[in-house]
């Protein structure tokens, strides 16, 4: 008799919480998960706070993936390509433009990470210029 397909399926996995190892390298300073669509702030391979909840690119407007750094931060930056949208507490890790930032976290970005406001706030303050950013699939 075999086992129920209950019995094969694997177990959820533990939400990564504070303290919890992040599955990014111990380099990261912030680590993003796209199919989770969780991110983390990071020291040595552990969060240091609570996951936080992100929306990524569309098909379209893919968010990329692979280790990169901080480039500049703007707290008040306003979009040049999408209808002059607000991007408050903007953290750019690319030459395209694609920031962390406070923004709509129902639906797709155009390849930027959206998080709520509060996150946002405490990804601005946490995270300086060179800062290690790693986004995984």
């Amino acid at each position: 008799m075999g086992a129920s397909p209950l019995a094969l399926a694997a177990p959820a996995p533990a939400a990564v919480g504070q303290g919890d190892a992040v599955p990014c390298t111990d380099t990261a300073d912030v680590c993003v998960d796209l199919s989770e669509r969780t991110a983390w702030l990071a020291d040595d391979g552990v969060a240091t706070g609570d996951a936080m909840a992100i929306t990524s690119g569309s098909p379209e407007d893919p968010t990329p993936t692979g280790t990169t750094t901080v480039q500049r931060k703007e707290r008040h930056h306003v979009s040049q390509e999408n209808r002059d949208a607000p991007m408050p507490y903007s953290i750019f890790f690319d030459d395209e433009g694609r920031a962390f930032h406070s923004g709509d976290t129902a639906g797709t970005s155009h390849g930027c990470i959206h998080l709520e406001v509060e996150d946002a706030r405490a990804v601005f303050a946490a995270l300086d210029i060179g800062d290690e950013v790693q986004i995984r699939s």
